[in-house]
């Protein structure tokens, strides 16, 4: 098989992305899932070509390039070693099955890594260092599911095989509404009209004070949009 390793003599070792050989039949140039009739938004032929087109857009990120290469390389091999298919031929049910892979990548002499981690070029690479826990499983279907939208979005697929998985609704946070009850602002109205006003200065903070407790209530300002504008911030239309 062309996606191996040939200078791994056990016959085990896979091929990274950028090294991987696929023959016609797994190359995905006749995926079931390919795009018919309709004009395609890449030049993408083939899936690995297709893979590395949605790859181009995350370059100048490179943790993200890659996260996104890591689970893009896995399904992929996966795919076109374990089920003999192009990655544009997959399934839901297939998808499924490989949730099930990535929580215990067997066999693991092909699979997981054997200790340290090693260069992508040596033969002793793998792409797992394990099986992956439940966040992890999650975090790659969320990629490959983007991966899939993308490939979609492009021409190249007719449709998201991830589309049909269960997604949990997500939950919208609760409005927290903050407010103070009529008797409330009553006793504050009160309170202000209560202020000593016997001298200038304080009638001066009587006006001050009823003038922000207005605005507060009239408006439904925060506190701080209220004390970064002055008063030359207000005119008269």
């Amino acid at each position: 098989m062309p996606v191996f390793s040939p200078s791994d003599p056990s016959g085990n070792a896979l091929a990274p992305l950028e090294r991987a050989q696929l023959p016609p039949e797994l190359d995905g140039r006749h995926g079931l899932n390919r795009a018919i009739g309709v004009r395609a938004q890449i030049a993408a032929d083939h899936d690995i070509d297709a893979i590395k087109a949605w790859l181009a857009r995350f370059v100048d990120s490179r943790a993200t390039f890659d996260s996104y290469r890591k689970e893009a390389e896995r399904l992929l091999l996966w795919s076109t070693v374990e089920l003999s298919k192009p990655l544009s031929s997959l399934t839901h049910e297939d998808l499924l099955a490989y949730q099930r892979f990535l929580a215990d990548p067997q066999p693991a002499a092909r699979w997981v890594m054997r200790g340290r981690k090693v260069a992508r070029a040596e033969p002793d690479w793998r792409p797992f260092a394990g099986p992956l826990s439940p966040a992890s499983q999650r975090q790659a279907f969320v990629i490959l599911n983007t991966l899939f939208a993308w490939l979609v979005t492009a021409g190249y697929l007719a449709g998201n095989p991830l589309s049909l998985s269960r997604q949990r609704a997500r939950k919208t946070k609760p409005r927290v509404t903050r407010y103070l009850e009529d008797d409330l602002w009553q006793a504050l109205k009160h309170s202000v009209e209560a202020m000593p006003r016997d001298t200038a200065r304080e009638q001066e903070h009587h006006a001050r004070v009823r003038w922000l407790i207005s605005l507060l209530y009239l408006m439904g300002l925060r506190i701080s949009e209220v004390v970064s504008n002055p008063m030359g911030g207000f005119f008269k239309r």
